[in-house]
C-alpha cells in the first residue's frame, strides 16, 4: 500500500545511500540497472516506485545546487526538504572517493568527434535551479563542478570543432557551400575576446555569432557564461546564438539552441567576483 506520510531520517539514509551508489558506479563507467534499485528500496521502506523515483530527482537536485555531478538519468526535482539535503552532505562527506571520481570526470581530456549523430532538441525550459543556493551554511563542497567542468579547455574546444562541422554542413545541405566556406572558427583564430565562438550564417546570409557550451552532463547541466558573453549578447541580440552542446560523450550528442541576450533567455546565478580593496566611506 503507498504511504503519504512523511519521510523518516532512516529511510532518507538509506535512499541517498542507494542514490550514491548509483552515483559511483556512472562515474567510474560502470553499468547498473535503475528498476533493479527502486525495486530493491520498494520492497525495503515499503514506499511506491513513483515515491521513490521522485526522491531520486530530489537527491539530483540537492547535488546540483551543491554543484555536483548528479546521475544523470535523474532530472532535478526541486523543493526537496532540508533533512533530505543534510543528509546528502553527511553522506558525501563520508565518501571522499566520489570527489576524486568526479574530479576525474570533469578533467578527462576530450578529442574532436567527426560524423556525430546530433540529437537536436528544445531547451529545457523551466527547470527549477535554486539560485544562490550552493553552499549549505555551514559551508558545503569545496569544489563547483559546473565551473570547473567549464574550464576544461580541450572539452570546450572539442565541441566547438562539433558545432563548427555541423554550421557548414548545414550550410552546404541548404544549398549555400559559398556561405558554409565561409563560416570561420573566431575564438581559434582571434582568441576568446570576441565573446563568441563562431561566425556563421543563416540560408538567407545573416550573421550566426554562435557561443559554444559543452557538457559530458545532461541537458540539465547548467552552463557558465562570462560578463563579457553576456554584454555581447545584448548589443548583438539580434544575431547571438548561445549553443548548447550536452551528452558530448554520448552515442548521439545533444544540441539545443538559445537566441538572442542571454540576460532574456536565461536565469542568471553569479558564481564569483572580481574583488579589490576599497577606501572606507567613514
Amino acid at each position: 500500500m503507498a504511504r503519504n506520510d512523511s519521510w523518516s531520517a532512516s529511510e532518507n539514509a538509506v535512499t541517498v545511500r542507494a542514490y550514491l551508489d548509483m552515483l559511483e558506479q556512472e562515474l567510474t563507467g560502470q553499468p547498473f540497472v535503475k528498476k533493479e534499485i527502486n525495486r530493491r528500496l520498494v520492497a525495503e521502506i515499503g514506499r511506491a516506485h513513483g515515491s521513490v523515483e521522485r526522491k531520486f530527482q530530489n537527491i539530483s537536485a540537492v547535488l546540483r545546487d551543491q554543484r555536483c555531478i548528479y546521475v544523470d538519468g535523474y532530472k532535478p526535482l526541486s523543493n526537496y526538504q532540508r533533512a533530505l539535503a543534510e543528509e546528502v552532505e553527511k553522506q558525501l562527506a563520508g565518501r571522499p572517493q566520489l570527489f576524486s571520481e568526479m574530479d576525474a570526470v570533469v578533467d578527462a581530456p576530450a578529442a574532436a568527434r567527426f560524423d556525430i549523430s546530433w540529437n537536436l532538441s528544445d531547451p529545457p525550459f523551466g527547470v527549477d535551479i535554486q539560485v544562490g543556493r550552493h553552499g549549505s551554511p555551514e559551508g558545503g563542497f569545496h569544489t563547483d563542478y559546473v565551473a570547473r567542468e567549464a574550464a576544461n579547455r580541450k572539452l570546450g574546444q572539442a565541441g566547438e570543432i562539433a558545432v563548427l562541422d555541423l554550421e557548414r554542413s548545414r550550410l552546404r545541405s541548404a544549398g549555400r557551400s559559398d556561405l558554409a566556406e565561409e563560416v570561420r572558427h573566431v575564438s581559434k583564430d582571434e582568441g576568446d575576446g570576441l565573446g563568441y565562438d563562431i561566425l556563421s550564417y543563416d540560408a538567407a546570409g545573416s550573421r550566426r555569432l554562435i557561443e559554444v557550451k559543452t557538457t559530458r552532463r545532461s541537458i540539465y547541466w547548467p552552463m557558465v557564461v562570462s560578463r563579457n558573453e553576456i554584454a555581447v549578447s545584448e548589443r548583438e541580440s539580434g544575431e547571438y546564438v548561445l549553443s548548447r552542446v550536452f551528452g558530448f560523450a554520448s552515442k548521439k550528442v545533444g544540441l539545443y539552441e538559445l537566441h538572442g541576450a542571454i540576460s532574456q533567455t536565461c536565469v542568471l546565478d553569479p558564481l564569483s567576483y572580481l574583488a579589490l580593496p576599497k577606501a572606507s566611506v567613514a
